[in-house]
């Protein structure tokens, strides 16, 4: 993999901060990474839509917003001719996955990872709140996708908790994973899975996360040795 600069992106979890200030948040610290010359950026899992998870019930609004997202990062990436990889719920094919993009030098999406491992939650209601409606949909594969610098795979949260995930990243010939992630519970499982997972895998892993859990996780990169080379 060619040196390359990754932008990290840490989001501040606030209770008054509704969908639109969220994506406003999240533009910004893009932005900011973009200036300092950073040639990828990627968003942490489910951060716009916290204040309202119940969106994934409402397809033709969940479309809406996640298209005007879509084009908001597709101009950004191609006004600092970079990459930028957002995460959305998306909504195809008459099911609602978890998923991050990939979107190129000039705007264009050139690839998309549907999270394989969902979570209980995710599983049984689709949200932690008791209500019933359409489980989420998982994906059923790992691609693994060409930049001009590397070759990137993506694995999102749950994954994590699945050797296969970063090894099936890895055989399919991923230099580096982008890690989004929401939060987790295990301390201090987790670093050790994450350190664990690049030194198996002879990969870096780079991590961004919500900032609310952040005595478990932390976002920073690992590199193939199993060192944390950036951590905050």
């Amino acid at each position: 993999m060619a040196k390359t600069k990754i932008g990290l992106i840490q989001v501040m979890q606030r209770a008054e901060d509704d969908y639109n200030a969220r994506c406003d948040m999240l533009y910004s610290q893009a932005e900011r990474c973009f200036i300092e010359g950073a040639d990828l950026v990627f968003f942490p899992e489910a951060f716009q839509h916290v204040p309202d998870r119940s969106i994934v019930k409402d397809h033709d609004r969940l479309s809406a917003v996640s298209a005007e997202w879509k084009q908001r990062c597709s101009a950004l990436a191609k006004k600092y001719h970079a990459y930028l990889v957002p995460w959305d719920y998306e909504y195809a094919d008459g099911k609602v996955y978890n998923s991050s993009y990939i979107l190129d030098r000039d705007g264009n999406e050139i690839g998309r990872y549907r999270k394989v491992h969902l979570t209980h939650s995710e599983q049984m209601r689709g949200l932690s709140n008791g209500e019933d409606f359409p489980v989420f949909a998982n994906g059923d594969s790992f691609p693994v996708f060409d930049l001009d610098f590397g070759r990137i795979g993506i694995m999102i949260c749950w994954d994590n908790y699945f050797p296969e995930s970063a090894r099936c990243l890895g055989n399919n010939g991923a230099e580096l994973v982008l890690y989004p992630l929401y939060g987790d519970t295990l301390i201090p499982q987790w670093e050790i899975k994450l350190r664990a997972r690049a030194i198996d895998n002879v990969m870096h892993i780079a991590c961004t996360q919500i900032d609310e859990n952040n005595d478990v996780a932390f976002t920073g990169i690992v590199a193939p040795d199993g060192e944390i080379i950036e951590r905050f």
